[in-house]
């Protein structure tokens, strides 16, 4: 019984050993990819009434979209604004503007999604 168990632990050495050999042989490999991070950017609301501006300060080529919801939650749907969907930004440190109209009394929560690609709605 004792040669079994020996026998049996080089049987799972050698196999362990010719799935390492594979695995060197089949070209894997790690790749280090180097992402440079995208801007904290705050996102400003200003609101009267049923006027709201929203702004923020933008970076050359980089494109904003802003999206809002009416529920705060972990349930909550958010959607698209409609007229802040892929705003480029045109030039370092200038700022954009973009302007939504709802009933005076109802809530809305906003938030700013940005990438140096488009968003793809």
């Amino acid at each position: 019984m004792d040669r079994r168990v020996h026998r049996g632990r080089r049987e799972l050495r050698a196999l362990a050993l010719v799935g390492a050999a594979w695995l060197v042989l089949a070209g894997c490999k790690t790749i280090h990819e180097e992402v440079e991070p995208i801007r904290e950017t705050t996102l400003t609301v200003a609101r009267s009434g049923g006027d709201v501006t929203l702004s923020w300060i933008g970076v050359r080529g980089m494109y904003y979209s802003v999206t809002y919801t009416d529920a705060r939650g972990a349930k909550a749907q958010w959607k698209l604004l409609p007229d802040a969907v892929n705003v480029r930004g045109l030039a370092t440190g200038e700022p954009i503007v973009v302007q939504d109209r709802l009933p005076a009394a109802q809530p809305r929560y906003y938030r700013l999604l940005q990438d140096a690609k488009p968003l793809v709605p």
